[in-house]
């Protein structure tokens, strides 16, 4: 466990932000808080995911509320935020998508970004979506985001948006049992994409194009060794695929032109 894991404990239990640690420092700490924090290390000892133990993590500079079951927000997916504002005009009105809000920081933090933007956003889990709710009432754009639940594209037949955004289930299935158990604490639906793990990009590539407005687009996160594969499954979308900081595979954009 990182040192940095220690201390972002402890701010979290004293209630304060971490840098503001050492203004603590010369102050008693109650015997029930150091009880409390031997357990908290205690259970991350054991694997169990810091995120979920303080209740919240940061994404794109902005802190979100998290809790098991729902995918915990990672420093990689920003890189798919950061794509889609490029393509979003801060001085038009777009209506987007995303599927799978999982927390809600993707969406969230597009509409905080861009403040002509409204979002539909779905999710099979209905924790997720009230998880969901919860992070946008916090940052005041309930009023921008509605959410429904179901599958993929089911929720909102019949509508047609400026762009779609997802950070899908990617993982085979077959990998589920390597996962670490705190990871697998984020939920099977969240993680794992089927048996080949790109089965969610093969029913993307025949729906998007009845759900994209003309001259839409789509950003999507894959997996670091799915580039070659949703490249070509979406091949009618002129698909580019960009990479993260590590130099891995990361996220794919397409237009319908």
């Amino acid at each position: 466990m990182s040192q940095r894991d220690r201390q972002l404990l402890l701010a979290h239990l004293l209630g304060v932000k971490a840098p503001e640690l050492y203004l603590k420092m010369e102050e008693e700490v109650p015997l029930q808080l150091l009880e409390e924090y031997e357990k908290s290390i205690k259970k991350l000892e054991e694997g169990y995911p810091l995120q979920y133990l303080i209740g919240e993590w940061d994404f794109y500079g902005r802190t979100f509320k998290v809790a098991e079951g729902v995918l915990i927000p990672r420093s990689e997916t920003e890189l798919l935020v950061e794509k889609t504002l490029e393509l979003l005009d801060s001085r038009r009105d777009y209506t987007g998508l995303e599927i799978g809000v999982g927390s809600g920081c993707i969406a969230i933090t597009l509409l905080l970004e861009r403040e002509r933007l409204f979002m539909y956003g779905t999710d099979i889990n209905p924790k997720a979506l009230e998880l969901t709710r919860i992070n946008a009432e916090n940052y005041g754009v309930s009023q921008r985001l509605k959410l429904l639940q179901g599958k993929d594209f089911e929720p909102v037949k019949g509508l047609r948006f400026d762009f779609v955004v997802s950070n899908p289930p990617y993982i085979p299935e077959g990998l589920w049992e390597t996962l670490p158990e705190g990871v697998k604490l984020e939920g099977k639906d969240a993680l794992i994409g089927g048996k080949k793990g790109w089965e969610f990009y093969e029913r993307f590539a025949q729906q998007v194009g009845d759900f994209l407005k003309e001259n839409g687009f789509f950003v999507l996160e894959i997996g670091h060794d799915q580039g070659q594969i949703v490249q070509e499954l979406l091949k009618d979308y002129s698909p580019k695929i960009f990479k993260d900081y590590s130099g891995q595979d990361r996220v794919v954009v397409g237009w319908k032109s």
